[in-house]
């Protein structure tokens, strides 16, 4: 098996999580407020915000595919607690075996991408592969949804996709460690954990320092910052629309709703695969890759602004539409993002630099969570999207500026 297709396993496998398209639905069905659930995901990213530097130097220094083993054995264990969990407090368990997964994993294994087109002299065709991958992820995603939708419809227990994600889980283990030794990238000796903390108090300073990879850094928290919380809306939004698909066509609202989120997020993560393999194509209409991004900016802020006014006037369908399209954005997004931080860092640090950004996105939202719950509950969803419409205008104006 080529390594290409062992990178495109690995997203297809990590994105064949059952429970993602109805964790929100999950979090309901406790009878957890907006609030809570943004607290809870405040607590994710701040979990995350904690380990995201110290594990991106742990990769560096100690090699990226042992983080990544570290990350899928966490993902286990989070689906085992999740599958447990009946109240606010059980819960926690989870999403910190979640966010430490997330935090080994983010950065490193696309550094581990790179380091392997650098010893195959094929730097130049970061973004077209980079985008290839990730395409297998949304593919993932997509295939995923349906079981997730079937194991929901005759369960009748949100409870049992997280059961079932175990299954991915360990053969996305397996095939993580048949990678080869070489792409562990790791230091020659075993350093304390002193030296780990210096190399990310050191990585932190050049990250922070450099005009380039800061204004990066404060682009992707904007962005990644207001569609992640904004995202989690949508389910509420699908729970809406398949109450009146009930009604209407006299069926129960579970298998209603299992039909549509199954067929809106199937179309949705189809719609971002083929996006994000014509990321490299959409870079190359504009000027240079920052215009791209910039661009890209402007027109989620407007989408986001838009899905406002849809759910203000109860039009779900035009607000499930214009999610839709912001998922294409997003996946045109990141891959011509990430091929910018490759522009401006080495080998020896580029874990660690992903993972600064990953780490100031996950700031972003651990703040936006809890402030687009409180805006959720006081006043309904369309308020929580006004105001991240608002975050990212703000955001796409800053970049432009900066330019």
């Amino acid at each position: 098996m080529t390594m290409i297709r062992r990178f495109s396993l690995y997203g297809f496998l990590k994105n064949f999580d059952f429970s993602e398209p109805f964790i929100i639905l999950f979090y309901l069905s406790l009878g957890l407020s907006y609030v809570q659930i943004g607290v809870l995901t405040a607590f994710l990213h701040i979990v995350i915000n904690i380990t995201e530097i110290p594990s991106g130097a742990f990769a560096d220094l100690y090699g990226k595919k042992t983080a990544m083993l570290v990350s899928l054995s966490s993902y286990i264990a989070a689906f085992a607690f999740f599958s447990l969990a009946r109240s606010f407090a059980l819960l926690i368990p989870a999403v910190f075996f979640y966010a430490v997964g997330d935090s080994f994993r983010t950065g490193t294994h696309k550094a581990i991408i790179f380091d392997w087109l650098k010893m195959q002299d094929r730097l130049d065709e970061k973004t077209r592969v980079y985008g290839y991958t990730r395409s297998w992820s949304n593919y993932g995603s997509a295939f995923s949804v349906i079981i997730a939708a079937f194991i929901v419809a005759f369960t009748d227990n949100y409870r049992f996709v997280f059961v079932f994600s175990l299954i991915p889980a360990v053969v996305g283990l397996w095939n993580m460690f048949r990678y080869p030794d070489e792409l562990n990238c790791c230091s020659q000796n075993r350093p304390g954990l002193g030296e780990v903390f210096r190399h990310s108090v050191q990585t932190v300073k050049s990250a922070f320092t450099d005009k380039d990879i800061r204004h990066l850094i404060i682009q992707n928290t904007g962005f990644e910052g207001c569609f992640n919380v904004s995202k989690d809306f949508l389910q509420p939004l699908l729970k809406a629309q398949a109450a009146l698909a009930a009604a209407a066509f006299s069926v129960s609202d579970k298998n209603a709703l299992a039909l549509i989120v199954a067929s809106v997020y199937f179309v949705l993560y189809i719609l971002s695969a083929l996006s994000s393999r014509k990321s490299h194509s959409v870079a190359s209409l504009f000027k240079s890759e920052k215009s791209a991004l910039i661009f890209l900016l402007f027109i989620s802020a407007a989408l986001l602004n838009l899905s406002c006014f849809a759910v203000y006037f109860k039009l779900f369908y035009l607000a499930i539409g214009v999610f839709m399209l912001l998922f294409i954005v997003k996946n045109i997004w990141v891959p011509i993002n990430i091929a910018q931080y490759d522009n401006y860092s080495t080998s020896s640090d580029q874990a660690t630099i992903l993972s600064i950004a990953s780490q100031a996105k996950a700031v972003g939202i651990s703040v936006l969570a809890p402030l687009a719950g409180l805006c959720a509950d006081r006043f309904g969803i369309y308020a929580a999207l006004l105001f991240l419409s608002i975050v990212l205008g703000a955001t796409a104006v800053y970049s432009l500026y900066r330019r």
